[in-house]
């Protein structure tokens, strides 16, 4: 009896001991937690106070003035949904659109299957991979306007390097930049050219974590290049073929502004105009600022549109349904 209740008077101050600690220890962790929360805090509040500047409330201006006719000096009219409903008659918006959508037509698969190719040839170490790899690295080194200066010669009808050399193979070529049949698919070879070093570097990594196994057991049955290339090189780097055709859709979406700005204007006859070209020369040029918010917030269901379908189809076949 005396060792149980020696027992009991142990057991009972060591949980009274402990009882005493618990509120002590449970506080001591609410302050360090809280700590921690400042110390967060204290370090993304520039980086949200940024963005929320330049980024969430210019945007919210943006949408704000889509309701609004406004040529930046006088005060802003309130306009209801008179901007949105313009959209239906504007011919111009209409080419726009079209030709934004041809820019990426004809644009993002040579982009993604060329940089898939170059890809392999540079990974694979074959003869002229140095070269390969010395080249797809000039664009990065030049700014698009550079980039426009130097293409715009090369596409000059008398002078160009593209024509003369189209000459010496008893080929007429046209005025790129002046024709409403040529010009576009131009402006998007130039688009393509820039595009390269991206998807080249992307698939370069995507590459590395093909198993060795896959291609040596390729080897062993007879599969050709072509063969390995395609049909088993191909289909392993799947989702890195996902990434680079979100990046390009995007890329295709904005890219031709600078482009066509510096080369064309948005001509002949707005055959080369993308709706990001014509939203700058709406707002700045006839300086109808809530009419070119309406056309943004439109290029933005755009851009949301094509994300939400890149990544119905990063799903898989089993939850698309």
């Amino acid at each position: 009896m005396a060792q149980d209740t020696a027992g009991h008077t142990a057991v009972d101050s060591r949980a009274s001991a402990g009882e005493k600690r618990g509120p002590g220890r449970a506080s001591a962790k609410v302050g360090r937690r809280r700590g921690d929360a400042l110390a967060a805090a204290a370090f993304l509040a520039p980086n949200v106070a940024a963005y929320s500047l330049f980024v969430v409330i210019p945007a919210a201006a943006g949408l704000a003035l889509a309701f609004f006719e406004w040529d930046l000096f006088g005060s802003p009219v309130f306009a209801g949904t008179a901007n949105f409903a313009k959209m239906l008659d504007d011919p111009v918006l209409w080419t726009a659109l079209v030709n934004t959508a041809q820019y990426g037509l004809l644009g993002i698969a040579p982009t993604v299957l060329g940089g898939f190719a170059l890809a392999v040839l540079v990974n694979a170490q074959m003869r002229g991979a140095m070269l390969i790899r010395l080249l797809y690295f000039v664009p990065l080194t030049m700014s698009v306007a550079v980039s426009s200066v130097l293409w715009s010669w090369l596409y000059q009808p008398e002078s160009g390097m593209i024509n003369s050399v189209l000459g010496l193979a008893g080929i007429d070529g046209p005025a790129w930049l002046s024709s409403t049949t040529w010009a576009l698919p131009a402006l998007t070879v130039m688009i393509v050219w820039l595009s390269l070093p991206l998807v080249i570097i992307l698939y370069l990594a995507g590459l590395q974590k093909v198993p060795d196994s896959i291609i040596e057991a390729a080897l062993l049955d007879g599969a050709g290049p072509w063969s390995r290339t395609w049909l088993i090189i191909w289909p392993n780097v799947r989702p890195v073929t996902l990434l680079v055709v979100g990046i390009e859709v995007l890329n295709f979406l904005s890219a031709p502004f600078e482009v066509a700005l510096i080369m064309t204007d948005g001509g002949p006859l707005n055959a080369t105009m993308p709706l990001s070209l014509y939203i700058y020369k709406v707002a700045f040029e006839r300086l109808e600022i809530g009419y070119a918010n309406a056309l943004s917030m439109l290029q933005t269901f755009v851009i949301l549109a094509a994300v939400g379908g890149i990544w119905l189809l990063r799903r898989p076949k089993s939850r698309r349904t």
